[in-house]
């Protein structure tokens, strides 16, 4: 397969966004430094689909995040929080333009450059948070952790859900590595992305990344050899830590907030229930077009709120957000995207079999990183029922980056296998 010899311009703006990516947080010219560099890839589909050079992808995904731009707008429209809403739907236009881009940039034979970025990116934002790890302090029976990782994050959780993302791609890289030096780099930055995940003590990050990558081993059989070793050695610790005493450092402290998993009401300080309750006094006010983008913390500070003392900002949930924000309607494009996510799967599993039925390494290493793909975003969308973390700028371009790819692995040409031809059979005169 004929690799070009230089990038193109799109794949070469998504690079350089994927690499500022540590620094998004930032601020640039009234935004954050990740939706800065984001909007350059957009901005480059936007002039390929102009100038007539790229066709838009057939995507159900893509046709979902589209129609979500559209029930924002609606929503914003008659929100209570118009001004902060415009700036929400500005960047979810960028967010939707450079997820574009990422499906543009990709070209056969370049399956291995960008996900190796993206898991080295992640692997120098993982060392960064464990540069900061100090000491870690369990109170209210495990559900309070003081001394979390955060690293370039404004807490804990926004650094669990990134690695919880990432960690499946970090696997899948590692086992398809081309040569043991690109092996080497990329098994440093899946251990400090694995030691960060662990560290931040995100409890909605376990759980989202634990099922992600079971499903990642159940549906790539190349996987399963380093997963299942994995897993052995992290049960082994979950075990250790769970009979250790809680004054052992670190493993005691681990032991703690797993047992908190099955303890839901020893935090007598956790306001999420009322918060969501809020959520729902929202949604019954304004069920189909909901109180706009960022309308959540303004509608909270009302009368008759239960939470208006709080200052809550979102619902702690992502589903219970979109509906709060953009009612019915918005959670229907959030099923065509799942929709969208369902037929990616399905069509790199089958891509799978036939890349390993003809021998094709390129075919079977782009269907192996296309599920690693989708299962990061399973891991953000199951760390979305416990917590809504995803307006942190590294966190939102993380994600719309895997979006973009899940439009390439939801598009790309499954080849069919062409039937070996069968020796005529010979009648005996």
């Amino acid at each position: 397969m004929t690799v070009p010899a230089r990038l193109p311009a799109s794949a070469l703006a998504v690079v350089v966004a994927l690499v500022v990516l540590p620094f998004g947080g930032a601020f640039s010219i009234g935004l954050s430094v990740a939706f800065v560099a984001m909007s350059v890839p957009a901005a480059i589909a936007a002039w390929l689909l102009v100038k007539d050079e790229r066709p838009v992808p057939a995507s159900l995904l893509l046709l979902g995040l589209a129609l979500g731009i559209v029930t924002s707008v609606v929503s914003a429209a008659g929100g209570v929080n118009p001004g902060d809403a415009v700036t929400r739907v500005l960047i979810a236009c960028i967010a939707l333009g450079y997820a574009v881009g990422v499906a543009m940039a990709h070209r056969p034979g370049h399956e291995r450059g960008g996900p190796d970025l993206l898991v080295v990116v992640g692997g120098c934002i993982g060392a960064y948070a464990l540069s900061g790890a100090g000491g870690l302090q369990a109170a209210a029976g495990g559900w309070v952790v003081d001394g979390r990782l955060t690293g370039p994050f404004a807490q804990p959780n926004e650094l669990g859900i990134f690695c919880a993302g990432v960690l499946p791609v970090a696997v899948a890289c590692l086992v398809t590595a081309r040569s043991r030096a690109r092996a080497a780099v990329l098994a440093a930055a899946t251990l400090c992305i694995a030691l960060a995940w662990t560290l931040s003590m995100s409890r909605g990050a376990w759980i989202g990344g634990t099922v992600a990558l079971a499903c990642l081993a159940v549906g790539v059989p190349r996987t399963r050899r380093l997963l299942r070793r994995a897993g052995a050695a992290v049960l082994a610790t979950c075990v250790l830590a769970l009979v250790l005493p809680a004054d052992v450092p670190l493993l005691g402290i681990l032991g703690t907030r797993l047992r908190s998993l099955g303890d839901t009401g020893a935090n007598e300080y956790d306001a999420r229930p009322l918060i969501w309750g809020e959520a729902w006094r929202q949604i019954s006010d304004r069920p189909w077009f909901g109180v706009g983008p960022d309308g959540y913390r303004v509608a909270a500070t009302s009368s008759v709120s239960t939470v208006s003392a709080y200052g809550a900002e979102h619902a702690h949930d992502l589903y219970l957000t979109v509906l709060v924000e953009r009612g019915v309607i918005g959670l229907t494009a959030g099923v065509i995207v799942l929709a969208g996510c369902v037929l990616a799967v399905r069509r790199q599993l089958a891509a799978q079999a036939v890349a390993a039925r003809v021998g094709d390494e390129d075919g079977a290493v782009l269907s192996v990183r296309a599920l690693a793909v989708l299962a990061g975003l399973l891991a953000i969308a199951i760390h979305g029922v416990f917590d809504m973390p995803l307006w942190n700028p590294i966190v939102y371009g993380f994600t719309w980056t895997l979006l973009g790819m899940a439009i390439v692995a939801e598009t790309v040409h499954v080849p069919t296998p062409r039937p070996t031809p069968q020796p005529e059979a010979r009648t005996s005169p």
